[in-house]
């Protein structure tokens, strides 16, 4: 499948970028203002070479500045161009624009270009600037900002080339009119032929630990950092290169502990074999800063001025859940026991509320009227000086469901389904039933290697919200199928369909989807299912997503 590239445009749009960048400070600030995006404070080249830990500390809450500004613009064109958030007669002309794929140049949150280019220059800068040679104890101290620069640059640059079809490639601060007209000469580059250039640059910093820069009131500046591990598997997804992809969302499981765990199972309450209609929903904290399952926050505090408006958006209705995503959770197979079980998964409590301010009764009638309640759980309703604001793009359970993809693509539909179902662990590996001999080999590969004792409690991900889906053996199984690949291309579906069930609204879906079109090079794949929420307009909109060029912004 090709995707054409408006050359002309795109250079056009680059040199008003660049203008702005030569315009722009870098936001490198003082302690006083580490947050606060309208600092006045410039310092300039010659005056800032980022020699001492002070310095670096700066420079990294100036990225951190910046990476705020594109908080909105990640989530609502992952988002609302997917088929679970949808507008509604509130709404503003923005939104039903990126909602109906017809975005226009003023959109603030479509065509905010040069606010992601703004991270990369100030990363640019960091990592051209930063003394690495610099050893204090025994230890290269400037490593873990370096790093961690190089991985959100990559990042960012990937979120560029998503959503706009490409991204003009650099790696140096624009600091003069001739470094800018130097890079106007770069070809735009695909999110093909960028996540080459990426894997390159990132993955021999792969084994450097994040920096540890303290906390802001209640948010863990630890969480601030984007797992280069977790980027590189990303962009070996993107590639087709799974193996590569599965063994670095593997070694970043086990390098950083990140499992299932058990106590973030949902459950209903059980009496004399029935229902009572009492619940837990522990996968609600999933969603606190401060809780282990994130691993990648956006964050912000009110205290300096910049805010998210995703939480007032919800507030105000101006987005919701959309009817497709309510039935998707509705639809779902409760399992308790097989005698026991119900429709409803509970990763609705807490996804979505009849009201602003707590969850509802797993009895309420259903209604039309709901709130987005991961934004109001993320971005809690406040008036204090000191409310933290944020979004989370990366979190582990995340991860397994994109390990889960990878392993998938391998010929490895069992393996895969146990990551939904039985939780990766000993128990599931040395079980033929739920891993058969077919999907083994020996010696076995570093990326199936579960046995340390740190997995024995992985649960599945679809125990989060649907009971003791690893003891059922009706409902969520692979069907006798032809051919292998009938099975890999079902357990996809599956997936697909747990990350809407699991990241619902989080900023992923629309890219999720692109995914696995491309790699099917089924453009109707995307526009089957985008299409579905769209129950006024749905083949005018099915009509233009068959186009894949319409599935990037115009620049």
């Amino acid at each position: 499948m090709k995707y054409l590239l408006n050359k002309k445009n795109d250079m056009k749009k680059f040199n008003k970028i660049m203008i702005f960048l030569l315009l722009s400070s870098f936001a490198l600030t003082g302690c006083s203002d580490l947050l606060d995006v309208d600092s006045n404070r410039e310092v300039f080249v010659d005056e800032y070479q980022l020699k001492s830990a002070n310095d670096t500390l700066y420079s990294m809450f100036a990225i951190f500045s910046q990476l705020e500004k594109i908080a909105d613009s990640y989530v609502l064109l992952g988002e609302l161009r997917g088929d679970l958030m949808t507008v509604t007669d509130k709404s503003g002309l923005y939104l039903k624009e990126i909602n109906n794929f017809n975005i226009s140049a003023n959109n603030p949150y479509a065509n905010n270009i040069k606010d992601y280019y703004s991270v990369i220059n100030n990363c640019n800068y960091v990592i051209h600037n930063i003394d690495t040679s610099i050893v204090k104890n025994g230890n290269k101290v400037m490593y873990k900002e370096y790093a961690a620069c190089k991985a959100i640059r990559a990042w960012t640059y990937m979120q560029i080339a998503l959503n706009y079809g490409s991204a003009i490639y650099y790696d140096k601060p624009i600091l003069t009119v001739i470094d800018a007209e130097n890079i106007q000469k770069e070809q735009a580059k695909t999110i093909t032929e960028l996540a080459t250039i990426l894997i390159e640059d990132i993955k021999p910093w792969k084994d450097i630990d994040e920096p540890s820069l303290g906390s802001i009131y209640t948010h863990y500046n630890s969480d601030s950092f984007f797992p280069i591990r977790f980027i590189l598997g990303d962009l070996y997804l993107w590639l087709g290169q799974y193996e590569n992809a599965a063994n670095e969302y593997h070694d970043l499981m086990f390098k950083n502990e990140y499992i299932m765990r058990s106590d973030l199972k949902s459950s209903r309450e059980v009496i004399n074999k029935a229902f009572t209609g009492n619940f837990s929903v522990n996968w609600l904290y999933s969603f606190n800063s401060n809780f282990p399952e994130v691993i990648t926050s956006i964050a912000a505090t009110n205290e300096y001025g910049q805010q998210f408006d995703l939480d007032s958006l919800t507030l105000n209705r101006m987005i919701a859940p959309s009817e497709v995503a309510i039935n998707n959770w509705d639809k779902q197979m409760y399992y308790h026991s097989n005698s026991l079980d119900t429709l409803g998964d509970l990763r609705k409590y807490g996804s979505v509320s009849v009201s602003t301010d707590q969850l509802f009764d797993i009895n309420t009638v259903p209604t039309t009227n709901y709130y987005i309640y991961k934004f109001i759980l993320m971005n809690p309703v406040s008036d204090t000086k000191h409310t933290d604001k944020e979004i989370m793009p990366y979190r582990i359970t995340l991860l397994y469901l994109r390990y889960a993809e990878a392993v998938n693509r391998l010929g490895k539909p069992n393996l895969a389904l146990a990551v939904l179902k039985n939780g990766l662990n000993t128990n599931s590996l040395i079980n033929r039933k739920i891993i058969p001999q077919n999907e083994l080999s020996d010696p076995l590969p570093n990326y199936m290697n579960f046995s340390d004792i740190l997995f024995s409690g992985n649960i599945g991900v679809r125990m989060h919200g649907c009971g003791n889906v690893n003891t059922d053996t009706t409902y969520y199984v692979i069907p006798k199928l032809d051919a292998i690949q009938d099975s890999v291309l079902y357990v996809e579906d599956l997936i697909q369909q747990e990350l809407a069930l699991e990241t619902a609204f989080e900023g992923n879906r629309f890219h999720d989807l692109m995914r696995i079109a491309i790699r099917r090079d089924d453009p109707s794949y995307l526009a089957n299912i985008v299409s579905e929420k769209h129950t006024d307009n749905k083949q005018v909109i099915k009509a233009k997503l068959l186009d894949p060029i319409n599935w990037y912004i115009k620049k």
